[in-house]
């Protein structure tokens, strides 16, 4: 009995490690996340910064043209977390929260709860 409790605990562990499909497609290392604040992306726009999000659940801006992480007015960098929650659809970033409303490959359409706001990321990739 005692070993079936310790293998069931430790499925229950492994299992609750498991990324969802959205916090996978996130933390992918091969995608560059820049924030659109609209919910129509112009392939024309100039794009100065990307995110990168980590499993750790950490996550940096990043400078397109050489990768150097976002440097704040006051010179100081900002401590950020990310979280997902699956049961809502609810991404924390830092302060703030959005709701999934959808996402593919290389783009997550997101509304902010504070004000209803829709935004986008997509992925970045570099015009050759």
């Amino acid at each position: 009995m005692i070993k079936k409790i310790f293998f069931l605990s430790i499925i229950i562990t492994f299992s609750s490690c498991e990324k969802s499909e959205f916090e996978n497609l996130l933390s992918n290392p091969d995608k560059k996340w820049c924030y659109i604040n609209n919910n129509k992306y112009d392939k024309n726009s100039i794009i100065n910064w990307y995110m990168k999000f980590y499993t750790n659940g950490d996550f940096e801006n990043l400078s397109v043209t050489n990768n150097q992480k976002l440097i704040l007015l006051d010179g100081q960098y900002k401590d950020c977390f990310w979280k997902y929650s699956k049961n809502d659809s609810i991404l924390e970033l830092c302060d703030s929260r959005y709701k999934i409303l959808k996402y593919e490959k290389d783009t997550i359409h997101l509304m902010a709860l504070k004000d209803n706001f829709k935004c986008l990321f997509i992925n970045y990739k570099p015009k050759k």
